[in-house]
């Protein structure tokens, strides 16, 4: 996928701001590294990694409708066709920055590259401040994050009865102010005496993969998103009424968390009810058996009236029953 800082458009085609309009500022960062953050030193200088300020005009990035990145000083960032690997990425105004060759910039959230031409930007050593940006072929690392996701999912509730199935399910939602977090995982952590047949996402992460082996939905979540995932399963009925505490956590494997983010497990209450007393299921039983003699003998009876009429003896045709009757006690 191709990320356009919260939109995702097709892969293969140029990231670009939603609408026709230029989007940001915002930062990238190493993913995993959130405060170590681009930051160009100047015109045809090389791009460094340094502590992330959100007050450095130079980290400061927009990408235009046409795919470029321009800097909070005014320049886009030049891949400079024609430069060996390892050569620093800089930032320049060739042709007023109108998008010629080097100066359109693709983002593919799945992979965390971020690439112009056949050029990639990576670093020249480990990440760490002072570190340059610089080409390298394709593909290369690091994973690069286009400014930060905020997801956090929400403790959830379930309910069920001894020897029945319950449901649970949790909340989880990016900020709409991120960007859009991808390889985000919920998992489940499993609590013994209770026996698990599926889990599943509903609503906007609906085509998330989900594999109840490991209790985890995992997929990718959108700026402003919120979906709900769905664990079920079986009380046995060893199982004991009251209260089972399952746990979820979030993780964003593809994406920087936003500092400050709430990135911690948070708890699942499923409240197991007692099975309906024996006396009460048998009670159902013998109401419905009562209900199935009273409707035969109501068959049966209206069978039984349908025979007697049809044995009545038949009146001879245009002699009423009381007219034949006079007619006998006149014989005699």
């Amino acid at each position: 996928m191709v990320l356009t800082i919260g939109v995702i458009v097709a892969a293969g085609t140029p990231a670009s701001a939603s609408g026709g309009t230029t989007i940001g500022p915002f930062q990238i960062n190493p993913v995993g590294h959130p405060h170590l953050c681009w930051q160009a030193t100047g015109y045809g200088l090389p791009i460094l990694l340094e502590t992330c300020d959100h007050a450095v005009e130079a980290q400061q990035w927009s990408l235009t409708a046409d795919g470029i990145l321009m800097n909070g000083i005014g320049y886009c960032l030049e891949a400079a066709s024609g430069r060996p690997a390892g050569a620093p990425l800089y930032i320049d105004f060739v042709d007023e920055c109108g998008g010629g060759a080097g100066q359109v910039w693709r983002y593919n959230g799945t992979t965390g590259h971020l690439s112009s031409l056949s050029t990639c930007a990576g670093l020249s050593g480990p990440v760490s401040a002072g570190v340059s940006v610089v080409r390298r072929a394709c593909p290369a690392g690091p994973r690069w994050s286009i400014g930060y996701s905020a997801v956090t999912v929400q403790p959830g509730t379930g309910t069920g009865a001894v020897g029945g199935t319950f449901d649970a399910s949790v909340t989880v939602a990016n900020a709409p102010s991120a960007q859009t977090a991808y390889k985000v995982s919920v998992k489940f952590g499993p609590v013994r005496g209770l026996d698990y047949t599926a889990v599943h996402a509903t609503s906007y992460v609906s085509a998330w993969r989900c594999d109840r082996s490991t209790m985890t939905c995992t997929g990718t979540l959108p700026a402003g998103a919120t979906g709900r995932i769905v664990l079920s399963g079986r009380l046995p009925a060893s199982a004991k009424p009251g209260r089972y505490t399952l746990t979820t956590r979030a993780v964003v494997g593809g994406t920087s968390q936003r500092p400050g983010t709430a990135n911690k497990t948070v708890p699942v209450m499923v409240a197991v009810h007692a099975p309906p007393p024996a006396h009460v299921r048998k009670g159902t039983s013998l109401g419905l058996i009562l209900l199935a003699v009273v409707a035969g003998l109501f068959l049966l009876g209206e069978a039984l009236l349908i025979v007697i009429v049809r044995r009545r003896r038949p009146v001879r045709p245009g002699v009423t029953p009381d007219y034949e009757g006079h007619r006998r006690r006149a014989a005699r």
